[in-house]
C-alpha cells in the first residue's frame, strides 16, 4: 500500500462522500451494508475497508481524480530526485575542482558538503517532534523557501492544474484537523527524497573524480589550529566508521604532510615528488565515508521515517474524513433495513401466533434490551421480530417514565456490565421524544462502550409505525452526530 495510491484514495473518498450526500439515507444504508457483508475480514481495518468500498461503489456525479493525483505525486517525486542528483553532482564538482596548482582544501569540502547537512538534519529532528516549539515554527517559516518539499507544492500546481486542484484538499482549512499531519509529512517526504538524491549525486561525483582524476587534498585555516588538534577533530568525525573502515581514518602523518604551509611549491607538479603527491590523495576514503555517514545514511533514515509517518497519517485521514465514520457505521452495523423487499399488506399484529421472519443476517447479535417509559413488559413476544432485525435480546431492563433518576443510573450501570454487542432501546413511536430520553442515550454512550451500536426501536403497538413518527425520532436524535446511533421501526 504505497503513499501515492493512498493519497489518490483519500482524494477519491473525499469526492465520493461529498457526492453521496444527495443519495437517500435508506438507499445508502442498504448499499453500504451490502458491500460491508462482503468485507467481514476487514471490519477491524477501517482504512482498508474504506479503500475496498471505493473499489466497489458507484456514486452518481462522482469524478475520480485520485489516479491523476497519484501520477502527479510520482511525477513530483521523480522531478525532485532528478533535481537532487543534478544539484549534488554540480556542487561536488565545484567544491572538488582541482587545477593542479593547489590542493583541494578538506576544510572547504567538509564546510560545503557535510556541515550544512548536519545542521539541516538537526533542524529536521526538532521539526519532527510531536509537539511544536515556537522557535522552530519561526525558523520553519523563515527558511521555508529553502525546503524542496515546500517548493514541490508550487510545482504540483504548475505541472497539472487539474490534479493539483484535487491535491489542494491536503491544505484545505476546513479539513485541517485530519489533513494537516498528512500535508506536513508529505512535505517532509518530498524534502528527504531530494536530500537522498543530492547525496547520491555528490557521492557519484566524488567517486568519478577520484577514479578518473588525480586529486590532491590538503587542509589550511587562518585559525591557530595545530596538526594534532586537527587530527583529533577528524578522528572524532571518523568515529562512526573507524571500526568497520579503519582506512578511512586519516593518520597523523597524513595530517602533518597535507598542511599547506608545509607544502613545497614544486610538490604537486614535480614528478620527483610523485610519492608525496600520491600521499595527498589519501584523504579520499575519509571524504567518501563522511559523505556516506553524515549525508546519505541519515537521509535514508529520515526518508524511511517520513514514508512511515505519511502512510500512518494517510490511513488516519481516510477514517477521519467528514462522512467516513457514518459510512463505516453503515457498513458494519448488524442492521440492514426494516423495509420489505416488496409491498406488504399490514394486518393487525397478533404477537401470540406471529411466525418469525427470516433474519436478514446469517445470525442475530446479542443486544441489551431496554424498555423506555413502559413501552413493553416482556421481550418474549417481540423476540421473533427483533431477530428479523438481527437482534438477540439479553434480558430486559427498564428506564424512563415513572422511574427515578437513580433507577435510570442503575440501568445504565447494568448495561455497561453486560458488555453485549449493542444496546436496543424500545420506545413508543406515537410519543414525542423528550430531552430526558436524549440525555439517557448520551449517558449510555459516555459511560459504556463508545463504539457499540445503540438502536432506538420504535414500537407501534397493534399498528405499524407511522413514517412521520420515524422521521420525528430521527430528526431529534440527528444532532447527537453519533455514527453508531440508529433509529429503526419494529415491523
Amino acid at each position: 500500500m504505497s503513499q501515492s495510491s493512498l493519497l489518490g484514495d483519500l482524494i477519491d473518498l473525499h469526492a465520493a462522500l461529498r457526492a453521496d450526500r444527495a443519495i437517500d439515507s435508506d438507499d445508502k444504508k442498504q448499499r453500504d451494508r451490502r458491500i460491508g457483508t462482503h468485507l467481514p475480514y476487514r471490519k477491524h481495518q477501517p482504512a482498508q475497508q474504506l479503500r475496498a468500498w471505493l473499489a466497489q461503489v458507484n456514486v452518481p456525479g462522482w469524478d475520480r481524480t485520485g489516479p491523476a493525483a497519484t501520477q502527479l505525486h510520482r511525477l513530483v517525486g521523480l522531478v525532485l530526485a532528478v533535481l537532487g542528483l543534478i544539484t549534488g553532482w554540480g556542487l561536488a564538482q565545484a567544491v572538488l575542482h582541482y587545477r593542479g596548482d593547489a590542493p583541494i582544501n578538506v576544510v572547504n569540502v567538509l564546510a560545503v558538503l557535510i556541515l550544512p547537512q548536519l545542521l539541516l538534519l538537526a533542524f529536521w529532528c526538532l521539526a519532527a517532534l510531536p509537539f511544536r516549539l515556537p522557535l522552530i515554527s519561526g525558523l520553519r517559516s523563515l527558511l521555508g523557501f529553502l525546503n524542496p518539499g515546500r517548493l514541490a507544492r508550487s510545482l504540483v500546481q504548475r505541472i497539472a492544474p487539474a490534479a493539483g486542484q484535487s491535491t489542494a484538499l491536503l491544505w484545505d482549512a476546513d479539513n485541517a484537523v485530519a489533513m494537516a499531519p498528512v500535508a506536513r509529512w508529505l512535505v517532509s517526504f518530498w524534502s528527504q527524497l531530494f536530500s537522498v538524491a543530492f547525496n547520491v549525486g555528490a557521492l557519484l561525483a566524488l567517486v568519478y573524480l577520484i577514479t578518473f582524476s588525480d586529486l590532491a587534498f590538503g587542509w589550511s585555516t587562518t585559525l591557530a589550529v595545530e596538526s594534532t588538534r586537527f587530527h583529533a577533530v577528524v578522528s572524532a568525525l571518523s568515529w562512526p566508521w573507524q571500526t568497520v573502515a579503519p582506512e578511512a581514518l586519516p593518520s597523523m602523518e597524513l595530517v602533518e604532510a597535507s598542511r599547506y604551509y608545509r607544502l613545497d611549491r614544486g610538490l604537486l607538479g614535480n614528478t620527483t615528488d610523485s610519492a608525496q603527491a600520491a600521499q595527498l590523495g589519501g584523504w579520499w576514503p575519509f571524504l567518501v565515508a563522511a559523505l556516506i555517514g553524515y549525508g546519505l545514511l541519515p537521509r535514508l533514515i529520515t526518508l524511511t521515517i517520513s514514508w512511515q509517518r505519511l502512510h500512518h497519517h494517510l490511513c488516519d485521514a481516510l477514517v477521519r474524513l467528514p462522512g467516513a465514520p457514518e459510512l463505516l457505521a453503515r457498513m458494519n452495523s448488524p442492521l440492514i433495513s426494516t423495509a420489505a423487499p416488496r409491498p406488504e399488506v399490514v394486518h393487525p399484529v397478533d404477537t401470540a401466533v406471529d411466525a418469525p421472519r427470516q433474519p436478514p443476517v446469517e445470525r442475530s447479535q446479542p443486544f441489551s434490551l431496554v424498555a423506555w417509559s413502559g413501552s413493553i413488559a416482556t421481550a418474549e413476544a417481540l423476540r421473533p421480530r427483533l431477530s428479523a432485525l438481527g437482534i438477540e435480546p439479553q434480558g430486559l431492563l427498564h428506564a424512563g417514565g415513572a422511574q427515578h433518576t437513580a433507577e435510570d443510573q442503575a440501568t445504565i450501570d447494568a448495561l455497561c456490565a453486560q458488555r453485549a454487542q449493542g444496546v436496543a432501546i424500545i420506545v413508543k413511536a406515537w410519543e414525542p421524544p423528550l430531552l430526558e430520553f436524549v440525555d439517557f442515550v448520551q449517558q449510555v454512550r459516555a459511560r459504556c462502550n463508545d463504539a457499540q451500536p445503540i438502536v432506538v426501536l420504535l414500537w407501534g403497538g397493534d399498528a405499524a409505525v407511522n413514517a412521520s413518527d420515524l422521521r420525528v425520532w430521527s430528526l431529534t436524535l440527528r444532532p447527537l452526530k453519533d455514527p453508531n446511533l440508529h433509529v429503526e421501526a419494529i415491523p
